[in-house]
């Protein structure tokens, strides 16, 4: 252990140099603290309050040790870029729902036939400008989009209303993997 830089001020008294001689004796080593502030060094017990101490939006204890890591290690990327389609890439991806796609702004369509009518897209004058989609490339649970609408709620900016997360790119499979239910929804959540 090195000894720490005197700071004491050139007219100090005896008693103050006695006291600060004192205290370097019995001060403790601090490199181990140093550690806790970094997510893959400190110790999965601490995660909660090292989330807490940068800011973590959206914290659940059941998730799985990678998945606390990754939010923590993501947080102060997220915060730097907040309120931007960046961040809620970020946020999707560092939450563990992998990569998505985000559209942006509803309307300005015609009945011409071009479109399905399935409620991804609305018809009439463009004035949904601050509704986004997003589209992810896994199914998820119902409580899965409601924990994501939540992490979304922190991240996208705050003029933007989350229209849907859909899920239909990601097709269910009739092979008894997902069961109908009432935990997945077919294709469409929030």
């Amino acid at each position: 252990m090195s000894e720490p830089v005197p700071i004491l001020p050139p007219n100090h008294s005896p008693l103050e140099a006695a006291l600060e001689g004192a205290v370097a004796r019995t001060r403790p080593d601090l490199g181990p603290v140093a550690r806790l502030m970094h997510p893959d060094a400190c110790p999965a017990p601490l995660l909660p309050w090292l989330a807490w101490a940068l800011s973590v939006d959206i914290w659940d204890r059941d998730w799985p040790e990678a998945t606390q890591r990754a939010a923590v290690a993501a947080s102060l990327a997220i915060h730097r870029r907040k309120g931007t389609v960046a961040s809620v890439r970020a946020a999707i991806a560092a939450f563990g729902y992998g990569t998505a796609v985000i559209v942006e702004g509803f309307g300005g369509y015609r009945y011409d036939g071009d479109l399905v009518h399935d409620g991804a897209e609305t018809y009439g004058t463009p004035d949904h400008w601050a509704e986004y989609r997003v589209y992810l490339d896994r199914p998820i649970t119902l409580d899965q989009a409601e924990q994501l609408t939540a992490i979304l709620r922190e991240t996208a900016p705050a003029r933007c209303h989350l229209k849907g997360l859909s899920f239909t790119r990601a097709a269910h499979r009739y092979n008894g993997a997902i069961s109908y239910d009432g935990i997945y929804s077919y294709g469409v959540a929030a």
